[in-house]
């Protein structure tokens, strides 16, 4: 399961919500739900170099940034935006107000303006570490956002990382960024190597645990990808225990306790997450998965609905087909065909989900739902022309 990010771009959604055929009944789909956003750490700057009681344009700045520092963290970016440029026109080489806004600017989408304000950080202070460690990720971030135009982002990033390595090669948010990019570029065991390194140096960085909590979210997740399941767990464990509010951790410990066969611990876990952050799509949309897959479908019917009102679940057409396998077997017929018309409407098409339209209709039995049917296994196997299910049930009909 890897972690959805909502305000990414329709494209993204899509890619990160199409699992291939088969993938309907667990892991696959669990993965795509968990997303593969790892978590950059949430720095917190301080301007105190710059903050000289002798100037009060300085002082005033450092306040200035602080102020932005604040409203960022609580997830406000157009107004920490307002204040790191406040704090510019006092004090315009500011290296925390250039990051801070960088960062503001990275939140909103506005990659090419963060890149810009990172770059000039960078350009003034150069021995700036967080400038280097935003840059990279506002890197990574711009090719998730657009790979296609920005396919070269990854290599970019690794690049600035490599400066940001000679200068301080044994800091934790360096090692932990590298991982982040790595894992993204697809190289999981460099991923792995670099994250394990972030967690050791993180226990005795001084760093807090909500910080080191999200170092071993991502230690997980490449574990998970490695296919160590066991190695994932205690990773994320470790991350629950370190900070019980992170529903990420949470989230990711469900789909690998799942994964291991633990449905009762998985949907612990996933309620947890789902308590925590009620409108995230990921948590919400695996705990129903989970409980459909434990054999719970009464219990997973309120929660399939629930996703379905969420943001981004329209770029997730297979958990329309999972909420009407749920009504098929609960024998709400009418909406088993009208959650799988939607399924099977929705782009990309899948085999799974016109199979199960044709399921639906055939339990219906409505004056045209045979036909409907048979239109519905022949769309399944024009797509999948190997899927024997579609086939059998086609082959029934007749």
């Amino acid at each position: 399961m890897n972690t959805f990010q909502l305000r990414r771009s329709p494209s993204r959604r899509a890619r990160v919500g199409t699992p291939s055929r088969r993938a309907l009944g667990a892991k696959a789909l669990a993965n795509a739900l968990t997303g593969t956003l790892t978590l950059a750490l949430a720095f917190t700057f301080v301007s105190s170099a710059f903050a000289q009681e002798s100037d009060p344009a300085l002082t005033a700045a450092a306040r200035l940034v602080r102020d932005g520092n604040l409203y960022f963290s609580q997830g406000d970016c157009a107004l920490s935006q307002y204040f790191f440029q406040e704090a510019l026109k006092r004090d315009e080489s500011n290296p925390d107000a250039l990051v801070g806004k960088g960062r503001a600017l990275a939140c909103q989408n506005a990659f090419g303006a963060a890149i810009d304000a990172f770059r000039e950080a960078v350009a003034v202070h150069p021995s700036h570490l967080p400038a280097y460690v935003h840059l990279a990720l506002t890197y990574q971030e711009q090719y998730m956002f657009d790979p296609a135009s920005y396919g070269g982002r990854l290599a970019d990033a690794l690049d600035v990382l490599r400066q940001a390595e000679q200068m301080a090669g044994e800091d934790a948010t360096v090692q932990n960024t590298k991982g982040i990019v790595l894992y993204h570029a697809g190289d999981l065991a460099a991923a792995q190597q670099a994250l394990e390194r972030s967690v050791e140096l993180a226990a005795g960085a001084g760093m807090s645990d909500r910080e080191r909590s999200t170092i071993h979210v991502n230690l997980g997740r490449t574990y998970r990808d490695l296919e160590q399941l066991e190695l994932a767990q205690q990773a994320f464990r470790r991350a629950v225990v370190l900070d019980p509010t992170n529903a990420s951790a949470h989230n990711n410990l469900g789909n690998v306790m799942y994964r291991l066969g633990d449905c009762g611990g998985a949907e612990f876990e996933l309620s947890q997450a789902v308590a925590l952050a009620p409108n995230s799509l990921s948590a919400v949309s695996q705990l129903a998965i989970v409980l459909f897959e434990c054999n719970d479908v009464a219990g997973s019917i309120p929660y399939f609905e629930r996703s379905l009102q969420l943001d981004g679940a329209v770029f997730t057409p297979p958990l329309f087909t999972y909420l009407a396998r749920a009504y098929m077997q609960q024998g709400r017929l009418d909406d088993a065909v009208r959650r799988a018309q939607q399924g099977a409407l929705l782009p990309p098409e899948s085999a799974d989900a016109h199979y199960y339209l044709g399921r639906a209709y055939e339990a219906r039995r409505g004056s045209a739902d045979v036909e409907n049917a048979r239109r519905a296994y022949e769309r399944a196997l024009e797509l999948d022309p190997g899927y024997q299910s579609a086939r059998t049930a086609l082959n029934d009909l007749r």
